[in-house]
């Protein structure tokens, strides 16, 4: 594959949308986290990786080229574009879908960290998607069971092993070191695991002059926000279709603003919206302290947030 798109976001951030929103417009699949338990062979040792460990970097190569040439068929992978429940697809169904369809690339909420790699090795045009960490952490709190993979504690030392330990990224990670140790409880380490991405990946797209895409841009302008994610990734940004941003293949997305009218509390509530009935005001100062601890206060989105503090 020459260029392969890679969507890339911290989890619950509305990556799997937006994925599917490239896959409608450019015409192919979107390859649903192959770095995942479910597919990947070696999935703690690739997650939250920068992709240059010892003894990673050849098979993690070899394996996501396999995963996009399709010599490594996983309905896993086509998550977001089959109905769920996967064991309910017919394999007929499955086949077709693998033989008649180009594959774009994939998107992984696990390779944040892999932005110079991806490009270095992969040539890959990526995608960095990004949203308010009180929405990301109220989405978490909904998704029962998203940390269930390895477990959270296990997720949280990989996360430490693999990025706040790592050399590379010491230079940049080293001021908060007395932050990122005193996260006690999950929902201060989950705070403390985006602002840390958001640090370390904003970085790396502005070494490669690479934009940032915003969720909540697409819920507010979808329609320029798409025709400017489309345009940048070589695309007709005039050729978009309703469907393509507000019909998700995978059934169970029902985010989108205004598609419903029992969504249209959008414009007296603001983002808050995403939290305001699952965080109380303590989480959400705790929340936006300790984001606030790694100099990260201009998310780059006109924010609105009628909260009193």
């Amino acid at each position: 594959m020459n260029n392969p798109i890679v969507v890339l976001s911290f989890g619950r951030s509305g990556s799997t949308w937006v994925s599917d929103i490239i896959s409608k417009n450019m015409g192919g699949l979107l390859l649903f986290e192959p770095l995942h338990p479910e597919t990947c062979p070696f999935p703690q040792e690739a997650c939250y990786s920068d992709g240059d460990d010892p003894g990673l970097n050849e098979k993690l190569q070899a394996f996501l080229t396999a995963v996009m040439k399709k010599e490594f068929r996983n309905r896993w992978l086509l998550r977001n574009h089959l109905f769920n429940p996967l064991e309910a697809v017919s394999q007929t169904f499955v086949d077709m879908v693998w033989e008649e369809t180009q594959v774009l690339g994939f998107k992984e909420i696990r390779a944040n960290f892999m932005i110079d790699w991806l490009i270095e090795k992969l040539d890959a045009r990526v995608v960095y998607l990004v949203r308010h960490p009180a929405a990301v952490i109220a989405s978490l709190r909904r998704r029962k069971n998203f940390w269930n993979e390895f477990g959270f504690e296990t997720h949280w030392r990989l996360f430490l092993d693999h990025v706040v330990n790592n050399p590379r990224h010491e230079d940049i990670l080293h001021p908060y070191h007395a932050t990122i140790a005193g996260a006690a409880t999950q929902i201060e380490r989950e705070a403390v695991m985006w602002a840390v991405s958001h640090k370390l990946a904003t970085q790396a797209l502005a070494r490669h002059g690479l934009p940032l895409f915003h969720y909540e841009d697409f819920y507010e302008r979808a329609f320029p926000t798409t025709r400017r994610l489309v345009r940048y990734l070589g695309g007709d940004p005039d050729a978009i279709h309703p469907a393509h941003i507000f019909v998700p293949s995978m059934t169970t997305i029902r985010t989108v603003h205004g598609l419903t009218a029992s969504e249209s509390d959008f414009t007296s509530k603001g983002w808050s919206i995403f939290w305001d009935d699952i965080l109380s005001l303590g989480e959400l100062e705790i929340i936006m302290n300790l984001v606030a601890a790694f100099g990260i206060e201009d998310y780059g989105v006109d924010w609105t947030l009628p909260i009193q503090m």
